[in-house]
């Protein structure tokens, strides 16, 4: 994911390629491009980190219209926004004509809880909202963490929604924060709300040679794969109010997160066991979180 914002208005060239080169639209919206595209209009925040780079491109190549809304340029073709999460106009702007917004830009580990955390995760996620009850979006997945529930033993066979929120730290503070928040404007407002409790989705080869010396690195691993699937399947399913579930890959069958209620909400059938599902570009590098030692409580 992205570092927090840094109070830059947006600028929507209408197609941005990864090099920053790319034809040049008049605005981000509007284009005939975006218009040719069947399917949902979805806007995904955080566009150009990990998370974000692969669910951009997989919802386009299922038929859907994504724009890209991030600090950084994009990483990919399509229509892309560099603004600011805390920017509300240029964030209305780039979400006037969408339909669903994809939220997943914030700060993606432990940091400062008063000056990083609260304004990038819980206030940037509390003007998305706002933003997508404002314009009349209907739905929006918000990627919230597994560690929601931090603060319990992992070393356990099952992990079930049962448990509530029990964060173990300030970041999984921040993430049950934005879910109370989703549910906030699910039943006082309407809005479809899936927050997607991700396990660990592997940013690169160096990540990767660590997932196994990890206490449970292979039981929370999240897959590029299967996170594109469920994703896909938040995006598409009709009447949905309001949901927060375990998103992980199958792990062999021993996933530490109860991903059956996924499953029955979604018809998520997540199918792979580390290391499958997931692949790395040479060309491009996403960094790991500045603190990825320590993202396993204990």
């Amino acid at each position: 994911m992205p570092g927090p914002p840094r109070g830059r208005g947006a600028t929507c060239p209408g197609l941005v390629l990864g090099s920053g080169g790319g034809h040049a639209w008049p605005s981000c919206l509007g284009s005939g491009y975006a218009h040719r595209v069947q399917g949902k209009r979805i806007l995904v925040t955080g566009a150009s980190g990990a998370v974000g780079h692969t669910v951009t491109r997989g919802l386009r190549q299922r038929g859907h219209f994504v724009r890209g809304y991030d600090l950084n340029p994009a990483t990919q073709p399509g229509e892309h926004c560099v603004g600011d999460l805390l920017d509300t106009p240029s964030l209305r702007h780039a979400a006037s004509d969408v339909d669903t917004i994809v939220h997943l830009a914030g700060v993606p580990d432990r940091d400062n809880f008063a000056d990083q955390l609260v304004p990038h995760n819980i206030v940037g996620t509390h003007k998305v909202l706002e933003v997508a009850r404002l314009n009349g979006v209907k739905r929006v997945v918000y990627g919230s963490s597994c560690r929601v529930v931090g603060g319990v033993d992992w070393q356990q066979e099952k992990i079930g929604l049962d448990i509530g929120l029990v964060p173990g730290d300030h970041y999984g503070v921040s993430k049950a924060t934005g879910e109370i928040l989703g549910r906030m404007y699910a039943d006082r407002f309407g809005l479809s709300v899936i927050c997607a409790r991700m396990g660990w989705f592997v940013r690169n080869p160096e990540e990767a040679s660590r997932v196994e010396s990890v206490d449970v690195g292979t039981r929370i691993y999240l897959s590029h794969d299967d996170a594109l699937e469920f994703f896909a399947r938040a995006v598409e399913v009709d009447d949905v109010r309001f949901a927060a579930v375990f998103v992980v890959s199958k792990n062999g069958g021993r996933a530490l997160f109860d991903v059956e209620p996924t499953r029955r909400l979604l018809g998520f059938e997540p199918r792979d066991t580390w290391p499958e599902g997931s692949s790395w570009s040479s060309e491009l590098h996403f960094p790991s979180p500045r603190y990825a030692a320590s993202l396993i409580p204990g």
